[in-house]
């Protein structure tokens, strides 16, 4: 029990400690606002898509391709989203907040901590991951236009669902990953030199996004739309993720499969869901307080459910 306690803390506080870093660096005005805009535009536009492309060329997709899989995880997170909506109608009071707790409740950050959190554990990414960002990243994308769309109290909304198509079709995530699934499906190769190259980058994406997520925390304004931040936090990483690693476990899927659902619904919120929240007169300091309880709170409740799967053997 112990040893599965110790494993446990060893997988999610690395991730918190650099998180740490980053908001102290911050604080000492090591690194600025400008640096924050710049890593991220590095990360989203350069290391990361890299990064994917590495690995989805690498995956044999004609083999592992799981419609069952991701069927359920498409299912799963519609039907999420509905859960959530119809709490913050019963409980949320100020209706102009609903968009923004509903957006924050159910897209996880799986890009940065989701995958970073599977490499910890496993030593990759998996097979699955990267097909499953290839179609939950337009899903929340369509997903968040919706609700945001629907809840604004204002009704003028500055996106469209036509932006948001255009927008996946630039994506440079969606295009890394669609040209890795073209070298993977062709058996194209790339020379040594370019993977070599590319590994550099790979090495990058984590402790950089860690840095500039734990950079990008402000207390300042933690009190405000403390509750609703906070429900919306429990929701995010207690009570969907129980539910949907219950589904997945009586579905009889393998573990890492198991694995898999639990990081895409039970890392904490993403950190685009505040840039979307403020573009579509959401509210965006609830956005932004979600973000940073669910990414605090996150380092206990990975460390249970890690301790949890490590114990019943799933991990």
């Amino acid at each position: 029990m112990l040893e599965n306690f110790i494993f446990s803390i060893s997988i999610a506080m690395p991730i918190f400690f650099v998180m740490c870093i980053g908001y102290f660096l911050k604080r000492k005005e090591v690194i600025n606002e400008e640096f924050i805009k710049t890593a991220n535009f590095i990360i989203f536009n350069v290391a990361l898509p890299i990064k994917l492309f590495n690995d989805v060329s690498k995956t044999s997709f004609g083999e592992y391709f799981d419609a069952k899989f991701i069927a359920f995880t498409m299912v799963g997170t519609i039907t999420s989203v509905l859960i959530i909506w119809i709490i913050a109608s019963l409980f949320i009071k100020d209706k102009t907040q609903v968009g923004a707790f509903i957006h924050g409740s159910f897209r996880g950050n799986f890009l940065y901590i989701g995958l970073t959190l599977m490499e910890n554990i496993t030593g990759s990414i998996g097979i699955k991951a990267p097909l499953i960002i290839a179609i939950i990243i337009p899903l929340y994308n369509i997903l968040a236009i919706i609700i945001l769309t629907y809840t604004d109290q204002s009704r003028s909304s500055k996106i469209s669902f036509k932006d948001t198509i255009l927008s996946i079709g630039k994506n440079p995530l969606i295009k890394a990953i669609l040209l890795g699934i073209i070298f993977s499906l062709t058996g194209l190769e790339l020379p040594m030199i370019a993977t070599r190259t590319m590994s550099y980058f790979g090495s990058l994406v984590t402790p950089l996004a860690l840095i500039t997520i734990g950079a990008s925390f402000n207390f300042m304004n933690i009190s405000r739309n403390l509750k609703p931040a906070i429900i919306a936090s429990i929701i995010k990483l207690f009570f969907m993720p129980v539910i949907v690693v219950f589904f997945t476990m009586a579905m009889n899927f393998s573990n890492e499969d198991v694995l898999l659902i639990y990081l895409l619904f039970g890392v904490p919120s993403a950190t685009v869901s505040y840039i979307m929240t403020a573009a579509m007169n959401g509210d965006k300091d609830l956005a932004a307080n979600i973000i940073m309880i669910t990414t605090i709170l996150s380092t206990i409740s990975m460390t249970i459910f890690i301790f949890v799967f490590k114990t019943i053997g799933i991990i």
